[in-house]
C-alpha cells in the first residue's frame, strides 16, 4: 500500500455476535458517532452486519493512515462499539462490495446511508485523545485461523515480573541501543500479552536505534493479530544464545510471558463424576485453574498440565497382585476417563511413568515437565490417603476382608460392627471393569420377581425349583470347605434346561450376560469362573465337549482353582480361585461320556450330580408359557441376589457355619436319605440347595414349595448312584485294560523245577517288552500255581496318568491286598532267558496269586495242556508208521 483515503469499520451481526441484527448493530453505530464526536460514516448493509466507511478529502501515507486507524481502533474498545478490530488497522482489507449478494444469507450488499467526504484534518482532531497504548487490542475471532492454530490461554502477564526474572528481556531492557531486530521483535510478541501492553512495548523499544512509537504500535498489534502466542523460550535462545544461561524457569515454562502470568484459582470441577473432586484439595504449591494445572514458584505459574485431573482411589489390584492408583482426567473431545498405573511408578525418578500415563494419552512436553505432574500426582494422591481409605481394585465377585464384606458387580455390600450391612460403590480391576458393572446390573422391581416364582409350584417345575436353589446357595459354599460342583441338567430339547439357567442368573443380575455361551476355551472358562468367585456360573449346551474335556471340566471345578500359568516373566501367576457351583445344560448324559472316555472316573462321578429334567406339560403343551416366562426374568433381575447377601451379612460368619451345620445334621431325619462318603459332593450341593432356598423363601424371596424340588433330585439318586456303580472302575481293571492295549509286548516264561524254561517262541514280542510274567510249576502234570508280573513302570505310570489313573493309589492297592511282589532294587531285566536282550529297567511287581489275578495261572495251564496236546497230534503219525 502507498497511499489510501478511507477508515473502515466492520460490524459483524448474528445470533452468536454481540449485535444480533443489523438494525442492533445501526442503533450503536449512531451512538458511537455521537460520543466520539466522529462525522457521520457511510453505511453499508453487508448482508447480515454492516460496513462504514469514512470517505477522506485526501490521500494519506501509510505512516499517516496508520496512525489516524490504531486510534479509531482504540475509540471503539474503549466506547465498547464491538467490531472487527482486527481489520480497522489492516491497510490492505476490502470488504464486500455494493451490489453483490451475501452467500451466507443471500441478502444484497447495498448503503443504507450515504454521507459526505470526511475532513482529514478533523477527525485527527478527534482521534488524537485515543492512545493505543492504554489498552490490549485482541485479534478477532476466525474460524477458519481457529481451526488450523492451536490456542494456549494465556493470562495477561506482569510486566515487571517479567523484566526481573528473565535474563534476556532484562538485558534487552537495559541495553536497548544494542538489541537486533529479531529480539526486538522478540520482546514486542512478548509485550503483547502483558498487562498495558502498548506501555510495556513503548517502554521496552523508546531507547532502542530509529524507534518510532507508531511503528513500535503497529509490530505490537501485528503480533497480536497474526499470532497465536506470545514468543517463546526457543526464540529468545536463538537470537542469543548466551541469554538463557543460568535461567532457574529453563525446561519449565515455554515463554517467558509465562513468568510473570497470574492465573486464577478455581476450587474444584464441578462437572467432575466423584465428590473427591472437590473433597480433596489439590496441594500447594499447585492450583486449579480455568486452563490446567500450575505449579507456582516465585509467584510464576508453571505449566503442569492443560487439563483438569483429580484422585479417586488407591488400593491393591487383586489381578496384578500390587497396589495402583487411579485418577480422572479430562480429556479434550472425550469427557472424563480413568487413569490407571501402579502405584509405584509415582517414586521419584521412576522411568517406566512416563510410559504408564502416554499409554493411556497423556503426552507432556518434555522430563522437565513429565516430573512436575508425577510430583502432583504423587502429593494429591497424598492428600487424598489423609481422607479416605485404601480401597482396593477388585477382580472378582463374591466375600472380602474375612467375610464382612461382600462384592457384588460394582457394589461393595459391607457389614458395620453394628450389624448394620452399607452398601457403596467401588473401583474394579481394569480387566472386568466393564463385566462386572454390566454382568451384575438390575431391572425392574424385586417383588415382580419374587412373584413370578409362583409358577413353579402352579407348572410344578420341581427341577427349576432345585436349580435355583443351587444358584442361591453358591455365597454358602465358602463355609462348607468344598470348593464346587458340577450340576448337570440332562434332558431331551424343550424341558427348560437353558431357561432354568437363565433364572438362576437373574438372582444376581442380567440374565444373559451372565449365562455362559457353549462355545469356549478353557481359559476363558477359568477367567469367568474366577470373576464369578462365590456366584453361580452356567454354561450352555456343554454336549460339544469331547469325554476327555468332560472328565477335565468335572475335576477343575471342585479343585477350586486355574491351573498353574507363568507370565511373561516367567513368575507363576497368582491362580483364579473359586468356591461356588456350575450348573451345566446337555442333551448327551455326562455321565455317559465320562464312561466312554475309559479313564479313571471314580473321583469324577462323585464330582458331577447330573439330574435327567423330563419334559413338563407347562412347555410341551404351548411355547407360550416358557417364552412369558424368558420375558419376564428379563424385565426384572439383579434384586433378589443383592437382598439374599444382603441377609447373609446380617447374620455374620458365626451365624452361617451353624445354620450349615444345623442343615447337615437335620436333612437325613427330615428327608429320610443317607449319603456315604464317596458322595459328600452331592450331599453338600442337595444340602447347601435346600438351607439356601429356606432362606430365600423366609425372607420373602421365592414364593413356592422348595421342598418339592429337594425331594425330586433325592428321588433321581438312585439311578444315579446305579450307574455310578455300575462303571467304578479299580486298579486290577486298569491293570486289565493296559495289559489289553499292549498284548503284543507281553512276554510269558514257564518255569518248570528241574526243567528248562519255556517261552512261546510264536509269542515272542517283536518290539519293546512291557510286561514280563513268569509263572512256576513243581512238575510236568501240575498246574501252574504260582508267578509274578512285571510292568515298566515308567511306561505304565504315563499310561495310567493318560487315563486319568492315580498311580499311587494303585501302589497302595497292591500293598494293602499283599500282591506287591516288586523287587528290593526296583528293577529288572524284562527279557533274561530269552533272545531280547534288554538293559535293567524300574518295574512293579504284582503277585499272580491274588485272586483277582488268579484266572492268569489258569489260562496259562489251559495254554500248556493245549501246546502239549498239539504236540502229541504233530508226532503219533510217525509212530503209527
Amino acid at each position: 500500500v502507498r497511499a489510501t483515503k478511507v477508515l473502515i469499520l466492520d460490524v459483524d451481526c448474528g445470533h452468536t455476535k454481540d449485535y444480533k441484527t443489523w438494525r442492533d448493530a445501526l442503533k450503536a453505530t449512531g451512538k458511537f458517532v455521537s460520543d466520539t464526536g466522529l462525522p457521520p460514516p457511510l453505511i453499508v448493509r453487508s448482508g447480515i452486519g454492516l460496513h462504514l466507511y469514512w470517505i477522506l478529502d485526501r490521500e494519506l501515507g501509510l505512516k499517516d493512515w496508520d496512525f489516524l486507524a490504531q486510534r479509531l481502533k482504540t475509540a471503539t474498545v474503549e466506547h465498547g462499539f464491538f467490531v472487527d478490530v482486527g481489520l480497522t488497522a489492516n491497510s490492505v482489507v476490502v470488504l464486500r462490495p455494493v451490489g453483490t449478494h451475501n452467500p451466507k444469507n443471500g441478502g444484497e450488499v447495498k448503503v443504507i446511508l450515504d454521507a459526505d467526504i470526511s475532513s482529514v484534518d478533523v477527525i485527527r482532531s478527534v482521534l488524537n485523545t485515543y492512545n493505543p497504548a492504554s489498552v490490549v487490542v485482541k485479534r478477532v475471532n476466525s474460524k477458519l485461523l481457529d481451526n488450523l492454530k492451536v490456542t494456549p490461554d494465556y493470562s495477561p502477564a506482569n510486566a515487571d515480573i517479567i523484566s526481573k526474572r528473565c535474563k534476556q528481556i532484562e538485558w534487552a531492557i537495559n541495553t536497548q541501543k544494542e538489541v537486533s531486530e529479531p529480539l526486538w521483535y522478540a520482546l514486542l510478541g512478548v509485550a503483547a500479552y502483558c498487562e498495558n501492553s502498548g506501555q510495556v512495548a513503548i517502554k521496552w523499544s523508546k531507547h532502542h536505534a530509529g524507534y518510532s512509537e507508531a511503528t513500535t504500535l503497529n509490530k505490537l498489534a501485528h503480533w497480536q493479530q497474526s499470532t497465536t502466542g506470545p514468543t517463546t523460550c526457543s526464540k529468545f535462545l536463538e537470537a542469543r544464545r548466551s541469554g538463557c544461561s543460568g535461567c532457574k524457569f529453563k525446561d519449565r515454562i515455554n515463554s517467558p510471558a509465562q513468568i510473570g502470568a497470574q492465573y486464577v484459582e478455581i476450587k474444584h470441577t464441578f462437572d467432575a463424576p466423584d465428590k473427591t473432586a472437590s473433597t480433596t484439595l489439590l496441594p500447594k504449591p499447585f492450583k486449579r485453574t480455568k486452563v490446567g494445572i500450575k505449579m507456582t514458584v516465585d509467584d510464576t505459574d508453571i505449566d503442569v498440565c492443560e487439563f483438569n485431573i483429580y484422585p479417586v482411589s488407591y488400593g491393591l489390584d487383586e489381578v496384578l497382585g500390587y497396589e495402583v492408583v487411579r485418577y480422572h482426567w479430562y480429556r479434550l473431545h472425550i469427557g472424563w476417563v480413568n487413569l490407571i498405573f501402579r502405584q509405584a511408578y509415582l517414586t521419584e525418578g521412576n522411568r517406566e511413568f512416563s510410559t504408564a500415563i502416554a499409554d493411556q494419552g497423556i503426552v507432556l512436553y518434555n522430563l522437565n515437565q513429565t516430573g512436575l505432574f508425577q510430583l502432583m500426582l504423587r502429593s494429591y494422591m497424598k492428600e487424598l490417603r489423609q481422607n479416605r481409605s485404601l480401597t482396593n481394585l477388585y477382580s472378582t465377585m463374591g466375600w472380602k476382608e474375612n467375610d464382612t464384606q461382600f462384592v457384588f458387580g460394582n457394589t461393595l455390600l459391607k457389614r458395620q460392627e453394628n450389624g448394620e450391612v452399607t452398601s457403596e460403590k467401588v473401583v474394579l480391576s481394569n480387566t472386568i471393569q466393564r463385566q462386572g458393572s454390566d454382568f451384575y446390573a438390575s431391572k425392574g422391581k424385586d417383588k415382580d420377581w419374587g412373584d413370578l416364582t409362583r409358577i413353579l409350584d402352579q407348572g410344578e417345575l420341581f427341577a427349576h425349583m432345585f436349580a435355583l436353589g443351587v444358584g442361591f446357595s453358591a455365597p454358602l459354599y465358602h463355609f462348607t470347605g468344598l470348593k464346587g460342583i458340577t450340576v448337570s441338567l440332562y434332558g431331551p430339547t424343550g424341558g427348560g434346561k437353558s431357561l432354568a439357567q437363565l433364572w438362576v442368573q437373574s438372582i444376581y443380575g442380567d440374565p444373559d450376560k451372565l449365562h455362559f455361551a457353549a462355545k469356549y476355551t478353557q481359559n476363558s472358562l477359568f477367567s469367568r469362573l474366577g470373576m464369578y468367585a462365590h456366584l453361580p456360573m452356567t454354561v450352555d449346551e456343554v454336549t460339544l465337549m469331547d469325554d476327555k474335556q468332560v472328565s477335565d471340566f468335572c475335576y477343575w471345578v471342585t479343585q477350586g482353582r486355574d491351573k498353574a500359568r507363568l507370565d511373561r516373566n516367567s513368575e507363576e501367576r497368582p491362580p483364579k480361585t473359586w468356591e461356588t457351583p456350575v450348573i451345566v445344560s446337555t442333551n448327551t448324559s455326562l455321565q455317559s461320556k465320562l464312561i466312554a472316555s475309559k479313564l479313571d472316573t471314580d473321583a469324577q462321578m462323585a464330582r458331577l450330580l447330573e439330574v435327567t429334567m423330563p419334559v413338563s406339560e407347562a412347555f410341551s403343551k404351548s411355547s407360550g408359557t416358557g417364552r412369558k416366562i424368558y420375558q419376564a426374568i428379563h424385565a426384572c433381575y439383579g434384586h433378589a441376589g443383592k437382598v439374599f447377601v444382603t441377609k447373609l451379612l446380617e447374620l455374620g460368619t458365626a451365624r452361617i457355619k451353624e445354620l450349615i451345620e444345623e442343615a447337615n445334621t437335620n436333612f437325613s431325619a427330615y428327608y429320610n436319605a443317607t449319603f456315604d462318603g464317596q458322595e459328600r459332593y452331592w450331599e453338600q450341593a442337595i444340602v447347601l440347595a435346600d438351607l439356601s432356598s429356606k432362606l430365600a423363601f423366609d425372607w420373602g424371596l421365592i414364593q413356592y414349595d422348595y421342598r418339592k424340588g429337594i425331594t425330586w433330585v433325592l428321588a433321581q439318586l438312585g439311578a444315579i448312584r446305579s450307574t455310578v456303580i455300575e462303571n467304578q472302575v479299580d486298579s486290577y481293571d486298569l491293570l486289565g485294560e493296559y495289559m489289553a492295549d499292549f498284548a503284543s509286548t507281553i512276554l510269558t516264561m514257564e518255569h518248570t523245577l528241574g526243567a528248562p524254561d519255556v517261552y512261546n517262541l510264536y509269542r515272542l514280542p517283536r518290539a519293546d517288552v512291557r510286561i514280563r510274567i513268569d509263572i512256576t510249576r513243581k512238575n510236568r502234570q501240575s498246574l501252574f500255581d504260582y508267578g509274578t508280573m512285571m510292568l515298566d513302570r515308567r511306561h505304565f505310570r504315563t499310561w495310567l496318568s493318560a487315563r486319568g489313573g492315580d498311580y499311587n493309589r494303585f501302589r497302595q492297592t497292591l500293598i494293602i491286598d499283599n500282591a506287591d511282589a516288586t523287587p528290593r532294587s526296583e528293577k529288572a531285566s524284562m527279557g533274561m532267558g530269552t533272545p531280547i536282550k534288554l538293559a535293567q529297567m524300574y518295574v512293579i511287581g504284582i503277585n499272580l496269586s491274588h485272586p483277582r489275578l488268579k484266572g492268569l495261572l489258569d489260562v496259562a495251564s489251559k495254554d500248556a495242556d493245549d501246546h502239549i496236546y498239539g504236540n502229541i497230534n504233530l508226532i503219533q503219525p510217525s509212530i503209527i508208521t
